[in-house]
């Protein structure tokens, strides 16, 4: 495999740049001729402990736009750790998705580059990547999270149940009582979600890519499906993106009629200003590296702290949520900005 810790050539040193004002410790473009394997490996910040971040395999349309995905993953994964009190850093490694790419060589070719790393990174599943990829993954490398260990459990009901402690403190703060909820891609996490909440007897609406599976959900928790293209618009009490990030922006804001944005997707918010367009429109945002938090504290606690259950350390999602809407009503700030304070404290950045 042949690693270069930037790529060479034109726009190398706007990446430095970009490197230095993020705070990152090591970003490594990876290429691996035999199974044709791309993509980028960042490791934020390992001040807490080991690097921890899931493997996106997505078809990036431009290596900048993978580049600019790894980058702000791992660093929200940085101040995910931190906020959830973990004794670990932030990492993330993106695969660029192609017609070429022999998929589980390539995966093993990864599974090399952590092994390689000397335990700095522990990696596991994002975006696109299935059992079988961390099945190849952990034939390379012993750092990498696979959920074929039932002591371990599903990682996405954990994430899932992570949002939705962080849901009930939004409601609390708010004052809203069986709300309407638009749940936008229900997907693994997505669907836990749609699930618990139809346990607690709230409207939901879905929404998905896939309209089968939109429509699978819908049968399952009796949600009420909407095309991809009204559910921001739809009028309810909750928006919940648990698909891909930047749903959040100077676009959509705008079509928003909602009192509370949680979901489980990372980087939500397209620019750190978009929280406080929110902020100024009166609509709750949970942050969503502190919300979907769940995923993250089981593994960490399963294969760094060896604990058999997790589940009164995710509950601890509700507090956080809380302290963060108070935190940012009395500083009459945005939701985002606190969460972003007590993450550097943790830290220790100014």
């Amino acid at each position: 495999m042949g690693q270069a810790f930037l790529p060479a050539g034109r726009g190398a040193m706007d990446i430095l740049r970009q490197l230095s004002d993020r705070g990152h410790e090591q970003v490594i473009v990876f290429n691996d001729a035999a199974s044709e394997l791309r993509g980028f490996l960042a490791i934020h910040s390992t001040t807490l402990g080991p690097a921890l971040g899931g493997v996106r395999i997505l078809p990036y349309k431009r290596e900048e736009d993978a580049l600019e995905d790894v980058l702000r993953l791992s660093r929200g994964m940085t101040y995910k750790c931190a906020l959830a009190g973990l004794p670990a850093g932030g990492g993330k490694a993106v695969i660029i998705d192609h017609k070429g790419l022999k998929r589980t060589a390539a995966f093993e070719a990864y599974g090399r580059l952590v092994g390689s790393l000397g335990g700095r990174f522990f990696t596991g599943e994002d975006v696109g990547t299935t059992e079988k990829d961390l099945a190849a993954i952990r034939r390379a490398t012993d750092r990498v999270a696979c959920h074929s260990s039932p002591a371990l459990g599903d990682i996405s009901e954990h994430t899932a149940i992570g949002v939705w402690h962080g849901l009930r403190a939004c409601l609390k703060f708010t004052g809203i009582h069986k709300p309407r909820v638009a749940i936008q891609g229900v997907g693994h996490v997505g669907r836990w979600l749609a699930r618990i909440l139809a346990k607690e007897g709230f409207e939901i609406l879905v929404a998905d890519v896939d309209a089968k599976r939109a429509k699978t959900v819908a049968i399952e928790t009796g949600a009420k499906v909407v095309s991809p293209g009204r559910i921001l618009s739809a009028k309810c009490d909750v928006f919940a993106p648990c698909a891909l990030g930047g749903v959040i922006n100077k676009k959509t804001i705008p079509k928003l009629k909602v009192k509370i944005v949680c979901g489980s997707a990372n980087n939500v918010l397209a620019t750190e200003k978009d929280g406080d367009a929110l902020a100024r429109r009166g609509i709750l945002y949970a942050p969503d590296y502190l919300v979907n938090a769940g995923g993250v504290i089981r593994g960490a606690e399963f294969y760094l702290l060896k604990k058999k259950k997790s589940w009164k350390s995710i509950e601890k999602i509700y507090d956080r949520m809380k302290r963060v809407a108070v935190m940012a009503s009395a500083r009459n700030s945005s939701t985002a900005r606190m969460a972003d304070e007590l993450a550097c404290r943790r830290l220790g950045l100014p």
